[in-house]
């Protein structure tokens, strides 16, 4: 009877579980979150690729989001609506290999509550960056398949078999790194486990880490040299690899600032990162990879990129809270077999307690038990109102909105200057963009303080007959407001979004 009820319990959560992420990760798809900078630049390199042909991107972001939109829009039609269903079903894979990994590591009970956790945290954002053309979501499902590969073959003995096992995870792993750049941070925490295994745990052969790094090596190799050798414009695009890995390197990924470092600490240690559970997450990590078995070195595994991941984004990122993505979704894990292992497997005393109240008892174990399933369960129920709210109330059709003015309003020839792409998108009109230089200004000027773009950029010299000024074209002060009063009328304001038209002399 009681192995009937456990099975019930499990339906029933896995299938409430289910129909939140699926309506989530559905509801409002064209108009929430609102199409913006990063996702714009993504869609018109994959509109590129559809209708033309031609890739031109860096490392940024990679071909398993370019090609399959491009595919979508081949299929379906250019627009947003068929980029996000790419993206969504990205999304929907990610939660399931995230719940897999979980359950593999934790059982069900530990599986469901990371995945709310996972769903439901602000500081995550798996549903804003998941429903959008962006890389985080996708290059995470890589990376969760290539350690629950990994993790399996590590408890299944040895053979050709498990060779081929170990050289797809690593596959996989690839997969993530070609899939955002950033993920390149696996590659020091795979070898910090590499040398934990030689010095401590001695749980398995050098073959079980050399393997997948090779592997994994190989196919992000292979698409650079397959750039060269069959794209047209190859040895163009092999130089743009290696001057956007340059960029990237000088301008986000390895810079510092103490006033950065403080922001990001504050982000980590706030209400967003599962309220400040961070730090107790990862500590109990690594108290369960201090075990010399097999078992501790799985959990070293994760202890180890995550502590990595989390170094580089404090000491040496931007601190932007999207580069704490994979991190914040493996602490998860972290937190959920905490509460798990803490909690008697989630399970509220509620007669023992009753009992001891009547008695005029108290049970310190039992009254622990009792505030940490309260504490999880907030943690929980109120975030995911939150995200709730947002998906249903608050889609913003404002880039459409404007697009469809473009379209109705200014000829068809005519060229935009506009550092918002979204709605060149929309519109489909030939947008002229700052050249590539003016990002690192406007990373410089937005993080660092440094001088505004503006002073950098003259953005009159190409002629550009319209001016669209948007929300990030705004933040990053790109164009100079006494510049563009002096010579431009505006046309129209559409909820953030200003065009105007070069006044005639």
């Amino acid at each position: 009877m009681r192995k009937n009820n456990l099975i019930t319990w499990q339906t029933l959560s896995i299938t409430i579980l289910v129909i939140a992420v699926l309506f989530l990760a559905l509801y409002n798809l064209e108009h929430w979150p609102p199409t913006r900078y990063d996702e714009g630049v993504h869609l018109l390199v994959a509109k590129k690729l559809a209708l033309e042909g031609k890739y031109r991107f860096g490392p940024a972001l990679g071909p398993t989001v370019f090609f399959p939109v491009a595919a979508a829009f081949r299929v379906a039609g250019v627009g947003l609506l068929p980029a996000r269903v790419i993206m969504v079903g990205y999304l929907l894979l990610c939660v399931a290999a995230f719940y897999a990994l979980n359950r593999y590591l934790g059982g069900w009970k530990v599986a469901t509550a990371g995945t709310l956790l996972l769903v439901s945290s602000p500081g995550v954002n798996i549903l804003r960056w998941g429903r959008q053309v962006l890389g985080e979501v996708p290059a995470t499902l890589f990376f969760l398949l290539g350690i629950l590969l990994w993790l399996r073959t590590l408890n299944g003995g040895r053979g050709d078999r498990q060779r081929g096992k170990l050289i797809l995870s690593g596959v996989f792993l690839g997969l993530a790194i070609l899939t955002k750049n950033q993920f390149f941070l696996l590659v020091p925490a795979w070898v910090l486990l590499w040398i934990a295994n030689r010095l401590y745990y001695r749980q398995a052969n050098h073959s079980t880490f050399a393997l997948p790094l090779f592997s994994a090596m190989v196919c992000v190799l292979a698409w650079y040299v397959g750039q060269a050798v069959f794209f047209p414009s190859g040895g163009r695009l092999a130089s743009h690899n290696l001057q956007e890995w340059s960029n990237a390197l000088s301008r986000g990924m390895f810079t510092f600032s103490p006033a950065r470092m403080l922001d990001a600490i504050r982000f980590l240690l706030g209400q967003d990162a599962f309220y400040a559970w961070v730090l107790p997450g990862v500590l109990y990590a690594v108290l369960l990879a201090w075990r010399r078995s097999k078992e501790g070195l799985q959990w070293a595994l994760l202890a180890f990129v995550v502590v990595v991941w989390l170094g580089w984004f404090i000491v040496f990122s931007v601190g932007w809270p999207r580069y704490a993505f994979l991190p914040l979704v493996v602490t998860a894990i972290f937190i959920a077999q905490f509460f798990h292992d803490w909690t008697g497997e989630y399970q509220l005393p509620f007669r023992e307690l009753w009992k001891n109240i009547r008695l005029g008892q108290y049970d310190p174990i039992l009254a622990g038990r009792a505030v940490l399933t309260v504490l999880f369960l907030l943690m929980v129920i109120r975030p995911l109102q939150g995200r709730f709210t947002e998906v249903v109330s608050e889609g913003d059709d404002a880039p459409q909105r404007m697009a469809s003015y473009i379209v109705a309003h200014v000829p068809p020839d005519a060229e935009i200057e506009t550092y918002d792409p979204e709605v060149c998108f929309l519109s489909g009109y030939d947008c002229r963009f700052p050249p590539s230089e003016i990002m690192d200004a406007a990373i410089k000027y937005v993080w660092y303080n440094t001088s505004p773009p503006s002073e950098y950029y003259d953005f009159r010299q190409h002629g550009a007959p319209y001016l669209l000024i948007g929300e990030f074209g705004r933040w990053t002060h790109v164009y100079a407001p006494e510049v563009v009063g002096e010579h431009y009328d505006l046309v129209v304001s559409i909820a953030g979004y200003e065009l105007y038209k070069e006044r005639t002399e």
